[in-house]
């Protein structure tokens, strides 16, 4: 096996980013058709306060695994469409708390119908279990990164 076959065809991290291209281009072009004008970016967040409404942007930055200025920026464009509303901290001036607006709550069954289906799309002919197995794995390798990414503080 010559080098370029370990580092392009076995490499989980080409393979899983392969992937993410793949299903990003599938469900942008799902909320696209249905005349939703979010991008996959955005949903990446979205989905993050449809679990829990009212966090900081430091909080959806640390788990949307996105820098301080992405989520920024995302957050500008979902503010500008009227989704989400960001209220500053009366105890701390400089952090802003991010809600859902009435409008996120009544589009949130259409996106996540769309998530769902594509998520079906693409376990189709799969063995459940097998499923089972690849996220339990792709999960360990995250942690792993997470792990040497975010070492605890050594103070």
């Amino acid at each position: 096996m010559d080098n370029y076959t370990k580092i392009i065809d076995q490499s989980i991290g080409y393979l899983v980013g392969r992937l993410s291209r793949a299903i990003i281009k599938r469900l942008s072009k799902k909320f696209q058709d249905a005349g939703f004008d979010i991008s996959y970016e955005q949903w990446s967040v979205l989905v993050h306060l449809y679990r829990e409404d009212g966090q900081t942007q430091q909080a959806l930055a640390r788990t949307a695994v996105k820098d301080k200025a992405a989520v920024t920026r995302l957050l500008n464009g979902l503010e500008k469409k009227n989704i989400v509303l960001r209220i500053p901290d009366r105890n701390d001036k400089r952090s802003n708390f991010v809600y859902l607006t009435n409008k996120a709550k009544e589009i949130k069954p259409h996106l996540v119908g769309f998530v769902e289906e594509m998520l079906d799309e693409a376990a189709y002919g799969i063995d459940p279990e097998e499923m089972t197995r690849c996220r339990t794995t792709i999960n360990r390798i995250f942690s792993n990164f997470d792990r040497l990414n975010n070492p605890p503080d050594s103070s």
